[in-house]
Formats: C-alpha cells, structure tokens, sequence
C-alpha cells in the first residue's frame, strides 16, 4: 500500500472513530437531537467531484449529491453525461444511498435572431419556444442522462433571464411535467441580483404546485460572513425548502486561509430550523479547491451532525472532527488555535456590516473606489444598513473608531492562534503542524495587508467630504502610517516556499499563500502597486 494509500485509510478509520465520539459519551449523547433533515446534499463545483469527498460527505450523514452546471446548458450537460461515463459519479452516489441532481439554467442555448433555428421571442405566448424545451428535456431523462434523480432549476445568470414572475412560471410547469413523466425530482433556486427580481421570483413561488422543491441561500445574494439571512428563509408556503451554503470559500479566500466557522453555520442553521426548513445544500468546491483534509472541512462536519440529527452542540463538532483529522492528544491545541479563525476571516472581508468590495480579488480596492456598491451588499436587501452605508461613505469619525477597534482585535487573535499552534506542535504530524503554520500565517497576513487598506479606504472618504484643511492633513498623515505597515508587510523576508506531500494531496507550505489555485504566493508587486495609487491620490488632493 502507497503511503498516501495508508494515510488515507488511517484517517478513514479516525474518523468513523471520531464520529462515534458522542455515543461513547454515554446514553443521553447516543439519542439523536432531532429527526434528519429530509435533503442532506452537498454540492460540486462544474460537474466535477472527488470521490473521496463524497464518501466523506456520506460518512457525515449526506444523502444528496448536486453537481453545479455553469457555462451554458446542453453543453455542460452533455460534458458531465462523458464525464460520468468515465468516472461513475451517479453509480457511486446510488451505491452509498445518495440522490444525484444537477444543475440547469434557463433560459439558455436559445437561437438568437438571425440564428439557425431562431425560435421567436422570449414570449409566455410563443409555443414554439416552449416545446423546444420539453424536447430538451425529454433528451436528458430520456436518452442523455437517465438514471440521475432530479435537476436544479436557476434562472439567473442565464442567456435571456427568467425572472419574471409568468415566464418562470412557464418553464417551471414544463419542467415539473417532465420529472413528473420520468420520476425525477425538481428543485427551483430563488438566486437572483436584485430585489425587484426577488420579488418577481417569489411571486412566482407562491403560484407553484406544492411539490416543486424550492432552494435559498441562506444571505440575500452572494456570499458573505456578515451577510443577512435570506427573506426566501420560511417564506415559500408548503413547498419543501432547501437552504444553501458555501463552505468552499468562492468568496472567503477558498482554501489559502483557515476559516473555520461551526458557529456562524449553526446560527444560520438554526434560523432555518425556525423557520420551518427540509434541508441543507452545502457546496464543498470551488474550482479545484475543496474542503477535504482542509482546516474548513469542519465546516462539512458541523452542518452533517447538524443536518443528521447528530448533535446541537458546536463543542461535540470541534471535538469529532478534530480528533480525527489531528488525533485525541493534539485535538484540544489545534481547536483553541482554530476557533478565532471565523472572527478574524470575517474582519479581513468585511468592513463594519459590509463587504469589503468582491473578496475574489486581491488587492483589495483602492482608497478611492466605492467598496460598499456590490449587489450583495447588506444594504440593498435591508434599508435599515443604509445609514452604515452612508456613515462610511462619508468617513464618518464614529465609523472609522469601531473598524480600527474590530481590526486591532483581529490582528491579536490572528497572532494568538499561531501562538496557540506553537503549544500542540509536539503533539502534531510535522506535515500538519507545517500547513496550520503557513495557512495560519496567511491569515495573519491578510488582516495585517486588509486592515489598514480599509482605514485609508474610510479615512480618504473623510477627506472627500469635509472642509476641514487641518482635519484633512490629520487624515493624510494617519493614512501614510497605514501605508508604511502594508509595505513593511510587503517587504518581510518570508521562508521559500516547498511542496509536501500529505493525505494523498501536495501542499503549498512555508510563506504565506496567495488567493486561488493552483497553490501561489502574494503578488508582492501588486500589493506595492496599491500602495504607490494611494500616495499618488494623496498628493492630487495636495496632500
């Protein structure tokens, strides 16, 4: 056997181990908290999985598997159909007692005007629009793709978008008689871009038959650590409701930092539970980053035993996932290095209530751009947000206080888990204690490089808005202090990165890592760049 082989079936056995941690504890812990949730699904990243990862997920209690289509949707399907073909995706999941759906997106791959095969307008009233998708349908479930168990309907972010409130409920018809025909399951996502196309979506919910299955995320829009809870939460009648999450980090840094967050996941899943939800959908990918063996697979965990009925309790999650990924002696060390990760992720992403721009980018925006205009932002899908808003934009003293004190605790919890880790690296593989090293560096890293950026962001904004000449040489001379911090930051000597090998996976370990995949450092150049921009603003404001 390989030694990655043996590493892999070790922790397969510490896991089931860990697992049954709770039974071992004695009678009460062994009786579940509540009944499963009907739909435990995770989800993949453009019709790719990894297997191992689906076995993990069935281990923790999953019953559902979800492949994300996207770049179109005949295309996609027909990639996944080869794709399946040579990997066994739907034969695998049917093996551990695992639904397969897959996302589709309508309206898309429609002939435009002027095309071959231009069907007309997008119109309720156009047949001919509408019998050439119950052909496209008839296609996947009866010749493509028969043996998945349903699709996932998303109407945005398509071709021609189909939010309005009688077109969706066109293809929604249509849609729910072929799965009707073929015995196959169909779910509706409400994502959308905007509340006026929310409201149209949910007009449309409430007009549907009660077996189409309805999936919200659980914040209004994209993703975010201080995003709202969804308004589509305990709002879709007696429809069944799934509620999504991201635990692969699309918009937290992927897989690059440690973020570790059982207790932000139970307070949204508790939310759901109150309002009266049948499931979870947990994306566990993004891209080729994934959660397993990663710190933030302990966010699987926490919604599985969630999800399953396992347990209530966050303590039971750290303690099972952290025993088996790190082993008993090293697991109380490695949670109390890794339980402030979520709060200091957050302060790196966020600014006050908001978001810090789109976190999928690095650098950050400049000090002069407007970082609170995402769609995503809070503030568009609650007013109450909108004075925070307008406090930042306009610099506000009272603001920019509480962010320098939400970022200095930050900087000294990032510290203190890397002090922490110090304590338990006897007590840890020397290739674990090497990747909670650098993944822990990097988090330090990016509070120290996002924090001051956020200030100068906010301090900048009090110099477009005041008349105060002393007051805005006061803001100048601060924000050239938090400048100095990012290129001292930038020029640090880090140690040379190496690769390692570890649970059947390479790993980027030594210098902090840069945001994406394949595995990368900082762009240091870029990072100076920002810098040079904001001291040549300064200096056009006369300053």
């Amino acid at each position: 056997m390989s030694s990655s082989s043996a590493d892999s079936m070790k922790f397969l056995l510490l896991a089931i181990l860990a697992f049954n941690i709770l039974s071992s504890a004695g009678a009460e812990a062994s009786i579940p908290v509540r009944k499963p949730l009907p739909y435990r699904i995770v989800s993949f990243h453009r019709g790719r999985a990894d297997k191992a990862l689906i076995q993990r997920a069935a281990e923790l209690g999953f019953n559902g598997v979800m492949f994300q289509l996207e770049g179109g949707n005949v295309g996609p399907l027909k990639e996944f159909a080869e794709r399946n073909e040579r990997e066994g995706y739907v034969a695998l999941c049917h093996s551990l007692g695992m639904k397969v759906t897959l996302w589709v997106h309508e309206l898309s791959d429609i002939p435009e005007r002027g095309d071959p095969g231009y069907l007309g307008p997008i119109e309720v009233g156009n047949e001919k629009l509408w019998l050439h998708l119950e052909d496209r349908y008839e296609w996947l479930f009866g010749e493509l793709l028969p043996d998945i168990d349903g699709v996932v309907l998303t109407v945005a972010e398509t071709q021609y978008w189909a939010t309005d409130t009688d077109i969706m409920g066109r293809i929604v018809n249509i849609l729910r008689d072929k799965c009707h025909k073929y015995n196959k399951q169909l779910i509706v996502r409400t994502f959308v871009h905007t509340p006026s196309q929310f409201e149209s979506v949910m007009a449309c919910v409430k007009q549907l038959p009660p077996d189409a299955i309805i999936m919200s995320k659980c914040v209004p829009q994209d993703w975010q650590l201080r995003g709202i809870y969804d308004k589509a939460i305990g709002g879709v009648g007696a429809h069944d409701q799934i509620v999504e999450y991201d635990i692969g980090g699309e918009y937290f840094l992927l897989t690059s930092v440690v973020n570790c967050m059982p207790g932000l996941l139970k307070k949204h899943f508790d939310y759901g539970l109150r309002h009266g939800v049948d499931g979870i959908c947990v994306r566990v990918d993004r891209g080729d980053c994934e959660v397993l063996h990663q710190p933030s697979e302990v966010n699987l965990w926490a919604l599985g035993m969630f999800a399953s009925g396992r347990t209530d309790s966050v303590d039971d999650v750290w303690q099972a996932w952290a025993s088996a990924r790190y082993g008993e002696k090293a697991a109380p060390g490695v949670i109390q290095a890794l339980k402030p990760t979520e709060k200091v992720i957050t302060e790196c992403l966020s600014i006050g209530p908001f978001t810090y721009g789109d976190a999928r980018g690095f650098p950050p925006p400049g000090i002069e751009e407007d970082v609170f205009n995402c769609n995503w932002q809070n503030w568009r899908w609650d007013p109450s947000f909108i004075p925070a808003r307008d406090r930042a934009l306009a610099g506000d003293m009272r603001f920019l206080r509480q962010l320098q004190v939400q970022k200095s605790s930050a900087m000294r919890l990032a510290q203190q888990s890397l002090d922490d880790l110090e304590l338990v690296k006897d007590a840890l593989d020397p290739a674990d204690y090497e990747i909670l090293k650098t993944k822990l560096t990097t988090n330090k890293v990016n509070i120290e490089l996002r924090a001051p950026m956020m200030l100068a962001n906010v301090r900048y904004r009090r110099i477009l808005n005041t008349n105060d000449e002393a007051g805005k040489r006061r803001q100048a001379r601060e924000i050239r202090k938090e400048l100095q911090q990012i290129r001292a930051v930038a020029d640090r000597d880090y140690p040379p990165a190496r690769e390692i090998e570890h649970l059947g996976q390479r790993w980027r370990v030594g210098p902090p890592e840069g945001m994406g995949w394949p595995p990368g450092g900082i762009d240091w150049g870029k990072v100076r760049q920002w810098v040079d921009r904001a001291e040549k603003l300064l200096a056009e404001q006369g300053l």
